[in-house]
């Protein structure tokens, strides 16, 4: 071999080498980067407030793996449940693991608490998580970081020393090129050296600058290494993967509950008997995902139209999502769908399915006969029809019914049309049927395998005879309806109530002038009895009622009181008498407190007594208001001073007045003459302008009507005038006088008096002659 080759050999080999050095070193700085990118990662963000916790198993899978780093923010008190996102919780007491546990809320429970699950599990956690357990959210995830400290945690020594030597390896890689570097920098730059560094600097310097990369990352595995004891984990409770590789790792709607879902319709089926495929409801995310909710589903008849559901167990509590129905059905015919619906989810409504009548399953009494007579056909006669399970009518049947006493007791029931009787459209009804016997019965139909019926009780009793009160009216107050109204039974002589129809008369026993009201008098007899209603007495007192029929014997309530009602108004019992002016009443008046009905009531009420139109007359009494007792306001010395015609009015608080009778007040004897009209200024020897009248009067200034002869004269004659009238005396007759041409012949200030034999003499007013 030539030198030539023997060279071009060796700068093959160099090439080589150095591409195969680059290519390690290369992989050596990209793995270093990578260690200390994941590293920044997991601590960068705890300065900012959030913590760490390293993933112990593997109920995460397959978006959160073992040896994950989750960084998460504390849960503010007052912050909405993070339903559908990971959380850190303390692992429940009594559970295998210790510690902490990461999980996803994927529900809630009715009572308000939280179901939590692994992502990779089937089961949710047996136990409910409390919104107040919840330590932080899940917001970050950084892959990986976490294993040294897992496997150091877990006594897994090979995978570790694994780690470390492919860690020290790519340390030593890097710190050895990088040192490499260095020096040839540094022989290249030797003529230009700089003056010697210290402190930090001249450490860096003499490291080199591309040693710094294996530096820290030599100091991140340390610290990793030395740490990893204490690192905090989370673990949870893992039961094997799910099928679902659908969970996320902020995927909230797809493991929230959201909406329900039939996933099998009830079938048809006949009234009363279950459906034979029974309905399944699904609860599912938002998107259609399925769920692991335990929430309770409820299930109605959306239109119900009379129609009953009944179902073993309804609500039903959901298992694993799913809610399976059993032994649902439904009574009457008809077509339907069902709603399920459960809190807090979207309701879902069924396919419609229908329900036909079924297969005849047993009789009914519709019709049940009326209490008869003895050996008289039913009023009503008895009616029976074929139901299915469900109670619809079977109209296809056409089943033989018979018709027995249930107890017979020595009675026969006969006479009927034909018994058994053949149901038409499942309806038989019967005809001509009786007891013979007097007592109390059920009749028994019966039908071949079909389940029997009992009808009512019927009573059969002798002919009707009499009434009978069942119900005597209740004692109450005046006016108002009777406590218990009265109810009157058509009976026969041995005291059974009959079938009648009877018209039934109700009356008072002994009126005393009470009226009795009801809101239908007379009133006929229903299946033997007569029910009164609104019945009331107005005027208080003690009674009984009489109640009457054709043909039957009257009947006599027990006795009963009405009472007065409340104080409504006040009466005049005594009005008061004419009488003279000034003059009490011989007949003084009396104010009694009365009922709206008129009854007196035992008030004590404060009466007023008032003349209705005064017209400036006075009345006086001895007590004016007065007092009433036991309702009866009696008053006394009551006068009127002015003559006329009167009434009194009666008031008292609350209470609607009174107006007495009419009475007249005459004027008293003759006592006194007055001048009604007195002369006005003149001029002396001339006629007053304004001539004088005179009037007698009583004592109260009543005009009196006499015949007497009355005199004017100067009260206080002065400086000898004279007073000359046309005539004087006047003869009076009647009640008044005028004077005529009266004058004086003095100037001056005058009065004048007027006079009559025996009566009080009287003055005119002061005037003035000229």
């Amino acid at each position: 071999m030539t030198q030539a080759s023997v060279q071009e050999a060796q700068t093959v080999r160099a090439v080589v080498a150095a591409w195969a050095l680059l290519a390690v070193r290369l992989l050596a700085r990209g793995y270093l980067v990578f260690l200390l990118a994941l590293a920044a990662s997991a601590t960068v963000p705890m300065v900012f407030g959030l913590t760490g916790t390293v993933v112990q198993s593997g109920s995460m899978m397959p978006y959160i793996d073992v040896g994950d780093a989750v960084l998460s923010f504390p849960l503010p008190p007052g912050a909405d449940t993070p339903m559908g996102h990971v959380v850190t919780f303390p692992v429940p007491a009594g559970s295998a693991e210790t510690g902490i546990r990461l999980h996803r809320i994927v529900g809630t429970n009715p009572d308000g608490s939280l179901i939590t699950a692994g992502d990779a599990n089937r089961e949710v956690d047996s136990d409910p998580l409390a919104r107040a357990d919840i330590i932080a959210v899940a917001c970050l995830l950084i892959p990986w970081i976490g294993l040294p400290a897992f496997w150091l945690q877990h006594g897994s020594a090979l995978p570790f020393l694994g780690w470390l030597a492919v860690t020290l390896l790519a340390l030593v890689i890097e710190f050895r090129a990088s040192r490499a570097e260095t020096t040839e920098r540094r022989d290249a730059g030797s003529r230009h050296a700089a003056p010697p560094r210290r402190g930090i600097p001249a450490l860096v310097h003499g490291i080199g600058v591309e040693s710094v990369l294996p530096v820290v990352a030599l100091v991140l595995c340390a610290a990793m290494v030395a740490i990893a004891p204490i690192t905090p984990s989370a673990s949870s409770a893992f039961t094997g993967h799910s099928n679902n590789a659908g969970n996320q790792w902020t995927a909230a709607t797809d493991l929230v509950a959201s909406k329900l879902v039939f996933t099998t319709n009830p079938s048809n089926a006949t009234g009363g008997a279950a459906f034979g495929t029974q309905p399944t409801i699904a609860i599912r995310t938002s998107t259609g995902g399925s769920t692991v909710s335990t929430a309770p589903v409820t299930l109605a008849l959306t239109t119900p139209a009379g129609a009953t559901l009944n179902c073993s167990a309804n609500p039903k509590d959901a298992d694993a999502g799913s809610a399976q129905f059993a032994g649902c059905k439904v009574d009457t015919a008809g077509s339907y769908t069902l709603t399920a619906t459960s809190p807090g989810l979207a309701a879902a409504t069924s396919a419609s399915f229908t329900i036909s009548v079924g297969p005849s399953y047993r009789l009914v009494f519709t019709t049940t006969p009326l209490n008869t007579a003895r050996n008289t056909a039913f009023t009503k006669q008895p009616v029976v029809t074929v139901k299915d399970a469900g109670g619809n009518t079977v109209t296809t049947s056409a089943a033989a019914v018979s018709l027995a006493l249930t107890v017979p007791a020595g009675a026969s029931l006969t006479n009927c049309a034909a018994n058994p009787r053949t149901a038409v459209a499942g309806v038989a009804t019967f005809s001509g049927c009786r007891i013979n016997t007097v007592g109390s019965y059920t009749l028994t139909a019966t039908s071949g395998t079909l389940q029997s019926a009992v009808s009512a009780p019927i009573s059969i009793f002798n002919t009707a005879s009499k009434l009978v009160f069942v119900v005597s009216p209740g004692s109450t107050a005046s006016g108002v309806d009777f406590a218990a109204q009265p109810v009157v039974a058509i009976q026969d002589s041995t005291g059974n109530t009959t079938s009648g129809t009877s018209s039934i008369t109700l009356a008072i026993t002994t009126p005393a002038g009470a009226t009795l009201s009801c809101t239908t008098n007379p009133r006929s007899a229903v299946n033997g009895t007569a029910t009164f209603t609104g019945c009331d007495i107005g005027k208080a007192g003690t009674y009984t009622l009489r109640a009457t029929a054709s043909g039957l014997t009257a009947a006599t309530s027990a006795t009963f009181t009405i009472t007065a009602g409340p104080a409504s108004r006040l009466s005049f019992t005594s009005s008061p008498s004419s009488s003279t002016s000034s003059t009490v009443f011989s007949s003084q008046p009396v104010v009694a407190v009365f009922d709206t009905f008129g009854n007196s009531v035992a008030s004590t009420a404060s009466v007023s007594l008032t003349i209705t139109t005064p017209a400036a007359a006075t009345l006086t009494c001895t007590s004016n208001p007065k007092a009433a007792v036991a309702g009866v306001a009696s008053f006394a010395g009551c006068r009127v001073d002015k003559a006329g015609s009167y009434t009194l009015t009666a008031t008292a608080s609350g209470l609607a007045t009174a107006l007495s009778s009419n009475f007249a007040i005459s004027a008293g004897s003759a006592s006194q003459v007055v001048i009604t009209r007195s002369p006005g200024a003149s001029v002396r020897n001339i006629a007053f302008p304004t001539q004088p009248i005179v009037q007698i009067q009583d004592d109260a200034g009543n005009p009196v009507s006499t015949t007497t002869l009355v005199s004017l004269s100067i009260t206080s004659p002065t400086g000898g005038a004279n007073l000359s009238c046309s005539i004087n005396p006047v003869l009076l007759i009647g009640t008044t006088a005028t004077f005529s041409g009266c004058r004086i012949d003095r100037a001056g200030t005058y009065t004048l008096t007027a006079s009559a034999f025996l009566l009080a003499s009287g003055e005119s007013a002061t005037f003035v002659v000229g």
